[in-house]
């Protein structure tokens, strides 16, 4: 009830601070806090290393699951690219329309007009997150990164900010809360409210110039300084356990 009431609370300062028009600062400040607020309430305790990006990036991490946009959010504050599905959820979509989320449209071959969309607001200076494995995994690796969305900062100033998210993990190496394979969102999120607590080290780790280097090895730049923080495998996995996009 708790959460459902942050939900609500998120709603009416939107509506307040869309009313009194206020800056980029203001909002910026107000979505890390409800972000914070957000996390505390699910009982997961996060803790930052590395300091966020002053200038617009395009912020890449691993995905584990839907607490990683809270987590990035509450660390960076920057605007999302999500799934078309999320617009139409009861009050997140709204959220999230709200606050820039960019939505995709799988096959909708939308991807050249997302990446213009993307490199319009890093222009605008805001930054966007992606997580491009694509879909989320159980923690015990990292897929390939799809280096299609690095294009929206090859051939320009803006940088990629790599973000490693370090949950804690049981005895088979896998995240406990991770939302993949089949289990469904309710379910997922019931398990996550019965733990005591939950913990999630996010480290921003070192940018990476994306001017004069080609997408697919920036793809692989950050993968790969991902990997070495949380001491995963270096060899993509293969997917052969399903996730979720």
């Amino acid at each position: 009830m708790r959460i459902l009431g942050h939900l609500l609370v998120g709603v009416w300062v939107t509506w307040r601070l869309q009313r009194q028009r206020a800056g980029p600062e203001a909002h910026s400040q107000v979505r890390r806090a409800w972000y914070r607020r957000a996390l505390e309430l699910a009982g997961v305790y996060c803790e930052v290393a590395g300091e966020a990006p002053r200038e617009a990036s395009l912020v890449v991490a691993n995905h584990v699951s839907w607490l990683d946009i809270p987590l990035v959010g509450a660390a960076v504050d920057p605007c999302f690219l999500s799934k078309a599905e999320i617009a139409r959820w009861p009050i997140i979509g709204w959220l999230a329309r709200r606050h820039g989320t960019r939505f995709i449209r799988r096959g909708g071959h939308e991807a050249s007009a997302h990446v213009e969309a993307m490199r319009e607001g890093l222009d605008a200076g805001r930054h966007f997150v992606v997580f491009p494995e694509g879909t989320t995994t159980f923690g015990n690796g990292l897929r390939r990164f799809h280096p299609r969305l690095f294009a929206a900062v090859t051939g320009t100033v803006h940088p990629v900010q790599p973000v490693a998210l370090d949950y804690e993990t049981g005895s088979d190496g896998t995240v406990p809360v991770a939302y993949a394979g089949e289990e469904r969102l309710v379910s997922n999120v019931w398990r996550l409210l019965c733990r005591p607590r939950t913990r999630v080290s996010v480290h921003v780790l070192e940018p990476l110039e994306g001017r004069d280097r080609p997408r697919r090895e920036l793809a692989e730049a950050a993968r790969l300084q991902i990997v070495e923080v949380l001491g995963v495998p270096a060899e993509p996995i293969d997917g052969s356990r399903p996730g979720r996009g």
